[in-house]
Formats: structure tokens, C-alpha cells, sequence
């Protein structure tokens, strides 16, 4: 008995992959070796409007969450910086994660990757 919980837990452990992340999205314009043409024309819905739809993936670097630092203090309008430091000091008290509602997209895209799915209506 306790060879078959140990067995059990071991495969707890097993990592597992997500199956939507090797499934290439239909409709994508790609390159000949496959990958996004990301020189394409963006996407276009029934409507005409542009077709976010698909995985996005952040792009890391410096600007994850400070998209001003490259700007010097006096470039930074002061209504700006007083809204800035003020969600510094308050520690986000007044974002929607802290007040138990969906992250905003900007928020997943700076946190790794996120899935967007268009419906009809």
C-alpha cells in the first residue's frame, strides 16, 4: 500500500505542458520556416476590426513595469509623478488584483504570457 501512494505522489511531480502552446493559430500569416510574419497586415475580424486573438507573450526588458524609465524626472509631467509615487507608497491598494477584480491586459502581458480569445458577441 504504501509503494502505490509513493508511486502516486510521484506523479503529482510530473511536469505538465500545456497543449495550446505548440497549436499555431489559424489565420496567422507565417514566414516560410513557419514563424509569425510579423510584417503582415494585422488580422481583421468579420467586422473589419483588428483580431487580437492568440497568445501573447511579454517581452521582458526594463519597461516591465516602469515604462517611463528611460525618461529623465524632468521630462515626467508633475500630475504624472504625484500618481506615480502615490501607487508606490499606497503599495497598488487601488489596482484591480487588490480589490478582487480580473487584471487589466497590460497587466498580463508584463507577467508572462495570455491568451486572448474573440467571441462573436
Amino acid at each position: 500500500m504504501k509503494a502505490e501512494r509513493f508511486a502516486a505522489m510521484l506523479l503529482l511531480y510530473v511536469p505538465l505542458t500545456a497543449q495550446w502552446l505548440t497549436y499555431k493559430t489559424p489565420g496567422i500569416p507565417r514566414t516560410p520556416d513557419g514563424k509569425p510574419d510579423l510584417s503582415a497586415a494585422a488580422p481583421r475580424t468579420a467586422e473589419g476590426k483588428p483580431d487580437l486573438s492568440g497568445i501573447w507573450r511579454a517581452s521582458g526588458g526594463p519597461y516591465n513595469r516602469n515604462i517611463a524609465v528611460d525618461l529623465k524626472p524632468e521630462e515626467i509631467q508633475p500630475w504624472a509623478r504625484e500618481i506615480y509615487w502615490q501607487r508606490v507608497f499606497n503599495l497598488g491598494a487601488d489596482s484591480p488584483r487588490a480589490l478582487c477584480l480580473p487584471d487589466p491586459p497590460p497587466t498580463y502581458h508584463l507577467n508572462g504570457m495570455a491568451r486572448i480569445v474573440r467571441r462573436p458577441r
